[in-house]
């Protein structure tokens, strides 16, 4: 028993480092080990006392959405072979705990030290210590989205952290669904990432405003925006992916979203539903659409899955 949890722990990791491969994030570190700075604090086991930490997977990169900022981003990957629990509050709880205290302690560490000398003299001004949370199961016929389960839960006030992100595996799928579609449909485009402009990220004039890289705040985000560039022209198609279902206030709000963003950069939009279905849902389009024309006569705006099924297109 020990070996096969041993194994389908590894398999977790390995899925993990694929999936972050694909949203861009480069020069990750595994199986870092960090110096417990609280060991009675941070005891598992009452009286057992904490010798250390250890990160699954550890990301450190310069952020595109905070002005002047470096995120560092401990993941801690939990993968079984079991569906997730009908009752999944004690385990998350135990989870998060657990990650909470390792991010404690490795903002007071010498590996994140390191890091920011690492930096030094390329504009960061601040670090910023996230953790991820990587809660996955091998079980296909469970319940995949163990987040709306856990969303109510209060979190214990004296653990130490700014933020830590859960992706389950509905959150996952929607991110390597909407990336994998594009990948396939947009061959002859590049795939960016678009990156919001907002009050926190505007005075750093070495910010992009697209990219490679998914920023950690976008991983649990319903709605990921990307700039799909032509290789032969350069022109831009901004797409956005929506993991709610279609509805037309779901479809008006994304309408007036992107004609509010993108239209310094174009006027061609691409909108992705999960359930999309021309048959159903086409007359909707052409109403909404013509509400927003009526505004910016010369957008074009196609709508449509991203689902692999002939019946959304």
């Amino acid at each position: 028993m020990g070996e096969f949890s041993k194994k389908v722990g590894e398999h977790g990791e390995t899925l993990v480092k694929e999936f972050l491969t694909l949203i861009g994030w480069t020069g990750l570190r595994t199986g870092v080990e960090i110096r417990c700075k609280h060991p009675q604090k941070h005891e598992r086991t009452k009286g057992s006392g904490r010798n250390t930490h250890g990160v699954d997977i550890l990301y450190s990169a310069r952020s595109q959405l905070q002005d002047f900022t470096l995120d560092n981003v401990c993941c801690s990957v939990k993968f079984t072979s079991k569906a997730y629990p009908n009752h999944p509050n004690t385990k998350f709880r135990e989870h998060f705990k657990d990650l909470a205290h390792c991010i404690e302690c490795y903002s007071k560490s010498e590996v994140r030290n390191s890091t920011i000398i690492d930096y030094n003299g390329r504009g960061v001004k601040r670090a910023n210590d996230v953790g991820v949370l990587f809660w996955l199961t091998n079980d296909n016929d469970s319940y995949q989205d163990v987040v709306s389960k856990v969303a109510n839960i209060v979190i214990d006030k004296n653990l130490t952290f700014s933020a830590i992100y859960l992706v389950d595996n509905s959150r996952a799928a929607f991110i390597y669904d909407s990336i994998s579609f594009l990948k396939n449909s947009f061959k002859e485009h590049e795939i960016n990432f678009h990156y919001s402009f907002t009050a926190a990220n505007y005075t750093d004039t070495n910010l992009k405003r697209y990219g490679k890289a998914l920023p950690v705040e976008y991983l649990t985000s319903d709605i990921l925006p990307f700039r799909l560039i032509s290789e032969k022209d350069k022109s831009v198609i901004f797409c956005v992916v929506i993991r709610e279902k279609f509805s037309k206030e779901n479809l008006e709000r994304l309408m007036n979203f992107v004609s509010d963003v993108s239209q310094e950069f174009t006027k061609k939009f691409k909108l992705l539903f999960p359930d999309y279905n021309a048959l159903e849902h086409e007359d909707t389009v052409e109403t909404v659409k013509g509400l927003v024309q009526a505004k910016e006569k010369d957008l074009s705006i196609e709508v449509s899955s991203y689902n692999s099924d002939f019946r959304g297109q």
